[in-house]
């Protein structure tokens, strides 16, 4: 189960890279979990403010029997995040593709790394950094928010970090994350996202200008979009990020 072998740091760099640095030593379905993390990163290795007060941690699966693609465990923890916001009748919104959102405003983002053998994954990193009880940086304060600006109390963060693992195994891993059935999670996790088919959005490439256009199509590992030529484009995860047009 997940969280079965929880290891604990006051401090770390980073707990996605102590897995990658020991994943072959432990055991599936390990946690690491860190009061405080130095050097936090996010998508193409953006800086993830990761100050006390917040449930930063990361889960390793080493996939047998299981699909091995990096975005499904993306996806189960994203929404397993959006689940646990509900019970707080908080109403969330996952931003595409990994973001968890609360009045436009980031509360929680999550990154998978993959380690390859080959073409074919042998571990499955997946790292969740959620803004709890910890204060929100004043520059960072218009895009991103925290639990507690929500419920005005400290949460407990051993009891939520197992709160979340529980779901997202109970709920998801061991229900969806087969072959046959993980079409579920992403048809879930499409119905939760913060942009649906029509949409005009900002599309912002790793390079170039941003752009706007509309989401033509909202696929498992990629969007289809119309820009403004009406010209038809893919775009996939690691190239471009997208936010709903103001």
């Amino acid at each position: 189960m997940i969280e079965d072998r929880t290891i604990f740091f006051d401090t770390l760099g980073s707990t996605n890279k102590y897995l990658l640095e020991n994943w072959q030593i432990l055991p599936s379905e390990t946690v690491v979990w860190a009061k405080q993390q130095q050097n936090a990163y996010g998508r193409k290795k953006s800086f993830w403010s990761s100050n006390s007060g917040g449930l930063w941690f990361s889960v390793l699966f080493k996939p047998k029997k299981r699909p091995v693609n990096p975005w499904h465990y993306v996806r189960l923890y994203s929404l397993t995040v959006y689940d646990i916001l509900k019970e707080y009748d908080i109403k969330a919104q996952i931003k595409w593709p990994n973001d968890v959102l609360v009045e436009d405003k980031k509360i929680c983002g999550i990154l998978s790394e993959a380690v390859y053998a080959g073409k074919n994954p042998e571990a499955i990193i997946v790292g969740v950094g959620i803004n709890v009880n910890n204060s929100i940086p004043e520059e960072l304060s218009g895009k991103a928010t925290s639990l507690i600006e929500f419920t005005s109390k400290q949460a407990n963060l051993s009891k939520l970090l197992s709160r979340i693992n529980h779901i997202a195994y109970y709920r998801y891993y061991l229900k969806y994350l087969k072959d046959k059935s993980v079409s579920v999670i992403t048809k879930k996790w499409i119905n939760a996202l913060n942009i649906k088919v029509g949409d005009s959005v900002e599309i912002i490439p790793v390079e170039g200008s941003p752009f706007y256009a509309e989401i033509s199509s909202i696929n498992p590992d990629y969007l289809e979009i119309l820009d403004e030529n009406y010209n038809v484009k893919n775009f996939f995860a690691g190239e471009i990020s997208v936010r709903t047009k103001k």
